[in-house]
């Protein structure tokens, strides 16, 4: 992990792709942090956590989406065996608290952090509410078909070629890495 300084509105996730979703959580984290008077900063890890298929982003084109989307700061640790490894519990006292200094934290209604995925939003509630930090879930985003804009629905758009579904789940244009990756023309 980089080193980081001060307190801040820590969004939780992987953001591959820093799809509509992630713009989101970082919109929300933006709005938490003008009120309070702090950067946001954008957690992700260096490569995907558990079986999520071909990274939609390079970690560098994820930091740096991350950024044009708010991010004041983004923190990457290493998702070594270490951390495949740590407990939901482990990861919030040592990432969250200890080297973020989360003030608040702001997450997606879905998310999964800790060992094998086992703590999500309830977990990390009362985490937050024991350790006197504030949280923000953010309900999901969908498309007008009703779909759920995710990384996985990118990917699954990629795989059969729907470019139009793809550019509306990522509010852009796919990058030719991406469309390249899923042998998409």
């Amino acid at each position: 992990m980089s080193g980081s300084s001060g307190p801040c509105v820590v969004c939780l996730g992987f953001f591959d792709g820093v799809h509509r979703g992630h713009l989101a959580l970082l919109q929300a984290a933006r709005r938490e942090a003008d009120r309070l008077g702090l950067p946001v900063c954008a957690h992700t890890f260096d490569r995907a956590p558990g079986e999520k298929g071909a990274e939609l982003t390079t970690l560098r084109e994820r930091e740096a989406l991350l950024r044009a989307a708010g991010a004041d700061r983004v923190e990457v640790s290493a998702f070594d065996e270490a951390m495949r490894r740590t407990s939901g519990e482990d990861f919030f006292r040592r990432v969250v608290m200890e080297k973020l200094h989360a003030v608040h934290v702001v997450c997606g209604d879905d998310h999964r952090f800790g060992y094998q995925g086992k703590c999500g939003v309830r977990e990390l509630r009362a985490l937050c509410d024991e350790a006197g930090i504030g949280l923000t879930v953010v309900p999901p985003v969908t498309l007008e078909n009703g779909r759920r804009v995710s990384s996985s629905a990118v990917r699954e758009a990629l795989t059969v070629g729907d470019i139009a579904s793809v550019r509306d789940m990522l509010g852009r244009e796919p990058s030719a890495r991406m469309l390249a990756l899923f042998n998409t023309p």
